[in-house]
């Protein structure tokens, strides 16, 4: 059966090539709303790749009908962050924005604890203080949330009485922000997986959105992410979603399933962004609408800046 878009793109460098392309094209050419669109374009081209590899001409006649397909100019767009292509888009050093985020960066995030590997935290501020969501993983662990920590400074204060463990434990955060220690030693990891962590959508500035990775058993699906527009955890929606090879990073393709406010389109419905009807085939929704993002660590680039996922209606969650 056909797999998603992410997962087939980083084993055919041509095909993540295009895909970027499209994604850039779409980016810039402001696509109104999130589009699944994209995908099914890009999952027609990256599939023609893949037949056609062993012909030089076949390949050129490839890119070059996307490329017309597109009418967007995309010979100009296209954009692999990891190459030398880039370079227009690369700044040479920190932009202002990437500067900016990475300046905001705080205790908040994801954590990993060494001594549940299964398990994540995520410590968010809240109020004064901070709320804590602790899963130490494994069959029929149970999930414990909005537990309360105390936030001074650098030291960080928790009650782990429930779950029979220590009351008033002070651990303290290191000067780069990237661990949480303990006094046993024991030390929390923030954002281990790269990706993860808390960000803000400006659409919904008193919401969240938490991206971490997915302990399921699955090789396709494998991350998670809660999206929450009002910060009522009850208002909360979890999403799957699969990504790129992270070895691509410091950027890296991300595709969502069913984020709200997404809809399976009509059949046969003629794309009106950044493809033509003829690139457009039947997409995979075996796991949900796709909707696809770009996840940057790239400091220096101006228009996918550090610390963020940017989306084709120019939607950009920051991470806090």
């Amino acid at each position: 059966r056909r797999r998603p878009l992410s997962y087939i793109v980083p084993k055919y460098p041509m095909m993540q090539l295009f895909t970027t392309a499209a994604f850039a094209a779409a980016l810039m050419s402001g696509v109104s709303g999130f589009s699944s669109q994209q995908l099914h374009a890009s999952r027609a081209a990256t599939s023609q790749l893949k037949m056609s590899s062993s012909s030089e001409s076949s390949r050129r006649d490839i890119l070059s009908n996307a490329a017309s397909a597109a009418a967007l100019g995309i010979s100009a767009l296209v954009i692999d962050p990891n190459t030398a292509s880039a370079a227009s888009l690369r700044t040479g050093s920190i932009t202002p924005q990437s500067a900016a985020n990475k300046a905001a960066e705080s205790y908040q995030g994801v954590y990993s604890d060494p001594n549940h590997e299964e398990g994540y935290r995520v410590i968010m501020a809240s109020g004064k203080g901070a709320t804590m969501t602790l899963s130490d993983g494994g069959s029929g662990d149970e999930t414990y949330k909005n537990i309360p920590v105390g936030v001074n400074g650098n030291e960080l204060s928790f009650d782990f009485g429930f779950k029979g463990g220590p009351k008033g434990v002070i651990a303290v955060l290191s000067d780069d922000k990237q661990s949480i220690t303990f006094p046993d030693g024991n030390s929390w990891t923030k954002n281990q997986n790269k990706y993860d962590g808390i960000y803000k959508d400006p659409k919904y500035p008193n919401g969240y959105r938490v991206v971490r990775k997915f302990r399921g058993d699955t090789k396709i699906i494998n991350f998670i992410t809660e999206v929450n527009d009002t910060g009522n955890a009850k208002d909360s929606v979890f999403c799957k979603g699969s990504h790129a090879s992270l070895f691509s990073i410091p950027t890296a393709a991300f595709t969502f399933y069913d984020l709200p406010g997404t809809s399976k389109p009509v059949e046969d419905e003629k794309p009106t962004n950044i493809v033509s009807y003829a690139l457009q085939r039947p997409a995979d929704y075996s796991n949900g609408v796709p909707t696809l993002g770009q996840f940057s660590l790239e400091e220096s680039n101006s228009v996918f800046p550090y610390g963020t996922i940017t989306f084709p209606d120019k939607t950009v969650w920051t991470r806090i």
